[in-house]
């Protein structure tokens, strides 16, 4: 009797230990880890929502870009770093894209993390060189099928979220479509623009200002829904049911993090992207504030990789 009464005060005592460290949390600073070089957009996200947190939890917040590979040494860094919550990947839609571009990571990009928050989602622009006379995506569709093999899509780079969207469209519409990638998105902006692509899915924000001053015209995004910052397009989905690609962006935690730890930055996270400025600093990158649960972050991912393996494997794409 003596040993099992000794047991349930242990217990006790762990459970209240348990409770103390997570209402103490955080005491020292938190580092958001961002895969990439500054000055990206996962990099212009983190910094939006970096100097809220730290506000909200009393605490610094610093912002730590570990760029390689892709994105994929940060997220490695992160994924064996303490589950405590002091150290937090700044993921964004390429997290599930790697499954399918390459063929072994250094961590399972599902079980190594557990989700904390879906912050924002970009959607895509579906734009042409002027020259190509369509002005919809059923006529794109009927003129690539009238000219298999002639018309060129740009991508900023091999394997990235701008190719293998270019790419899902092809494999719903059965359209030949050649792929030709370029050192970055300003760059493949720059050879539809010039006409030596004619075609590309690109990030809504650096595509908007070439179709406002001429140089690209636009025919539909690639949301579920009508993007804010193109309001008067049409989607992608409206003429080719269920199609979507968007670039979102969310944050991940070390898997094994207390699940109080991430309730209460889950909470934060959720309060910080719908205030009025953060909206607005959203808004001026052609991003929409989400939030939600941990498990819709989940769900995403959960979505998002076998749609992207999908992809990858039908067009052939792997990134060595």
């Amino acid at each position: 009797m003596r040993v099992l009464v000794r047991f349930c005060l242990l217990l006790s005592m762990l459970g209240v230990c348990a409770e103390t460290g997570a209402a103490a949390y955080p005491d020292r600073t938190i580092r958001l880890v961002v895969p990439f070089p500054p000055g990206g957009p996962v990099d212009v996200v983190a910094r939006i929502v970096a100097p809220k947190l730290g506000e909200r939890l009393g605490q610094s917040v610093a912002v730590d870009n570990i760029s390689g590979d892709d994105g994929i040494t940060g997220s490695e860094l992160v994924a064996k770093a303490p589950p405590d919550g002091y150290t937090l990947l700044l993921a964004s839609s390429t997290h599930t894209i790697h499954p399918g571009t390459y063929g072994k990571l250094p961590f399972d990009t599902e079980k190594a993390f557990v989700p904390v928050s879906l912050l924002v989602a970009s959607q895509l622009l579906l734009v042409v060189n002027p020259s190509l006379p369509v002005d919809s995506v059923e006529e794109l569709i009927a003129f690539a099928k009238s000219h298999p093999g002639n018309l060129r899509y740009a991508s900023g780079g091999l394997g990235g979220p701008t190719q293998l969207a270019l790419e899902l469209f092809k494999i719903t519409t059965g359209v030949d479509i050649v792929h030709t990638p370029y050192d970055g998105g300003a760059a493949a902006l720059n050879a539809v623009a010039g006409n030596k692509a004619q075609v590309m899915l690109a990030p809504i924000i650096a595509a908007l200002p070439m179709v406002h001053d001429g140089r690209l015209r636009a025919i539909a995004t690639s949301g579920a829904h009508n993007a804010p910052a193109a309001s008067e397009l049409p989607t992608i989905a409206e003429a080719l049911p269920g199609f979507t690609a968007i670039a979102w962006f969310g944050v991940l935690a070390p898997a094994g993090t207390p699940a109080a730890v991430i309730a209460r930055l889950n909470a934060e996270f959720d309060r910080i992207i719908h205030e009025p400025s953060t909206k607005t600093e959203f808004a001026a990158i052609g991003g929409e504030p989400v939030g939600g649960s941990p498990a819709a972050l989940a769900g995403l991912i959960h979505a998002e990789i076998p749609k992207w393996i999908r992809v990858t494997r039908e067009a052939g794409i792997r990134v060595e």
